[in-house]
C-alpha cells in the first residue's frame, strides 16, 4: 500500500486526506441512522396520540421526551404548542392549525441530525476525480519530460510518469464511488424518516380533531 502511495507522487497526499474524511463521515452517518433506527417511530406516534386525544398531555409529553429521533422532537414541539394554545384558549381551529405549522416548520431542523455532514460526502465525490485526473496530467508531464530529456523513448523512465498518472486516477475513483453509494443509500433513509415526520403531523392533527 505504502509502494503505491508513494508511486502515485505528491498528489496522492490530498487523495489520501479525501480518504479518510470520507471513512469517517460515512461512520458517523451509519452511527446517527442507526441510533435513529433504534426508535419505533408508529409505536411512538401511536402512545403520544392516545394520549393526546385522552387529555393526558403531560404524558404525551414525557413520552417525547424519554424517545430519541426526529420523530420525537417533532411530535414534541406539537404536544408543547397545543398546551400552550389551549391555555391561552383558543379555538379549536386556531389549535389545529397552529399546531400544524409548528411541528411542520420544526421538521427540517428535527432532521439536520440526520442529514447534517451530507454535503461532505457530495464534495468529497466530486472532487476526489478531479484530484485523481490533476495527478493524470502532472504524470503525463512527467513522462513526456523524460522523453524530451532522453532525446528519445526510455521505456523504464517514462513508464513511472504513467504510473503516477493510472494510480492517482485509480485512487479517485476509489473514493468517490463508495461515497456514491453510500450517499445514495443515506438519502434513501433520509427521504423515509421525511415520511414518517409527515405521517407523524398528519396523525397529530387528527388526534386532536377528534
Amino acid at each position: 500500500m505504502m509502494g503505491y502511495l508513494m508511486d502515485g507522487g505528491w498528489m496522492m497526499l490530498p487523495l489520501l486526506i479525501c480518504s479518510i474524511a470520507m471513512v469517517a463521515v460515512i461512520i458517523d452517518r451509519v452511527r446517527a441512522f442507526r441510533a435513529a433506527s433504534k426508535l419505533d417511530p408508529a409505536a411512538l406516534r401511536r402512545e403520544v396520540c392516545e394520549k393526546v386525544s385522552s387529555g393526558d398531555l403531560d404524558g404525551a409529553i414525557k413520552a417525547c421526551e424519554e424517545s430519541e429521533g426526529p420523530v420525537a422532537a417533532v411530535l414534541l414541539t406539537g404536544v408543547e404548542k397545543l398546551k400552550l394554545m389551549r391555555a391561552k384558549g383558543k379555538s379549536e381551529i386556531e389549535i389545529e392549525a397552529g399546531v400544524t405549522k409548528a411541528m411542520e416548520d420544526y421538521a427540517p431542523k428535527a432532521m439536520n441530525c440526520l442529514e447534517q455532514r451530507m454535503g461532505s460526502m457530495v464534495l468529497i465525490a466530486s472532487i476526489s476525480p478531479l484530484i485523481g485526473m490533476c495527478g493524470t496530467v502532472t504524470g503525463m508531464i512527467n513522462s513526456f519530460s523524460v522523453m524530451a530529456e532522453a532525446a528519445g523513448l526510455d521505456p523504464g523512465a517514462v513508464a513511472g510518469g504513467i504510473s503516477e498518472a493510472l494510480i492517482t486516477t485509480a485512487a479517485g475513483l476509489i473514493i468517490a464511488i463508495p461515497g456514491v453509494v453510500a450517499y445514495n443509500m443515506f438519502q434513501k433513509k433520509v427521504e423515509e424518516w421525511t415520511m414518517e415526520l409527515e405521517t407523524s403531523v398528519a396523525h397529530f392533527a387528527q388526534a386532536i380533531s377528534l
